[in-house]
């Protein structure tokens, strides 16, 4: 294991009392901290991995966020590029946001946090996706290491976390 994975990872399993909201945001800080990004977001898939609902969202997010409709469930084919990594079942990294052209990037609400870089992949468990994490602009531009650090320690969260990150969408 990436030693940088493995200090993520023993801040997590040091946590023994927090809130189901403690749990959520100290995986998001982990997101952010390991990949250098202000903002981080988890979102569970259903079983037929057609519907995302967001788990949670960094601070870093949240206060940037300014879209008054926020809505928390999200049919996959209505995502847009963040959807892409169920879709792909791959990492997607996209290092020039404003300058992209993909077919499924459809820009984002008024009042949502400007996206300059992104990065998201899927986790899965038995073959199925069961959740989507993302990160966003980070200064420099996202790479393979990137995605390979937080698909190493999201494949561990999701280990002990498992039922943390469910209970929050069901």
């Amino acid at each position: 294991m990436h030693p940088k994975v493995k200090a993520s990872l023993d801040r997590l399993l040091a946590m023994t009392d927090g809130s189901l909201g403690d749990y959520k945001d100290a995986i998001t800080d982990e997101l952010c901290a390991l990949t250098g990004s202000p903002l981080s977001y988890i979102a569970a898939l259903d079983l037929n991995e057609q519907t995302l609902t967001m788990v949670g969202w960094s601070k870093g997010a949240m206060a940037s966020c300014q879209a008054t409709d926020r809505p928390i469930v999200y049919p996959l084919e209505e995502t847009g590029l963040w959807g892409d990594a169920v879709r792909e079942r791959k990492a997607v990294i996209t290092n020039d946001y404003q300058n992209l052209n993909k077919p499924t990037k459809k820009g984002y609400p008024k009042g949502h946090v400007h996206v300059s870089r992104h990065m998201n992949l899927p986790v899965f468990e038995d073959g199925y996706a069961v959740l989507v994490v993302g990160v966003g602009n980070k200064a420099s531009d996202y790479t393979q290491e990137d995605a390979r650090l937080l698909e190493e320690l999201m494949v561990e969260v999701w280990k002990f976390f498992k039922e943390v990150l469910w209970q929050a969408t069901w």
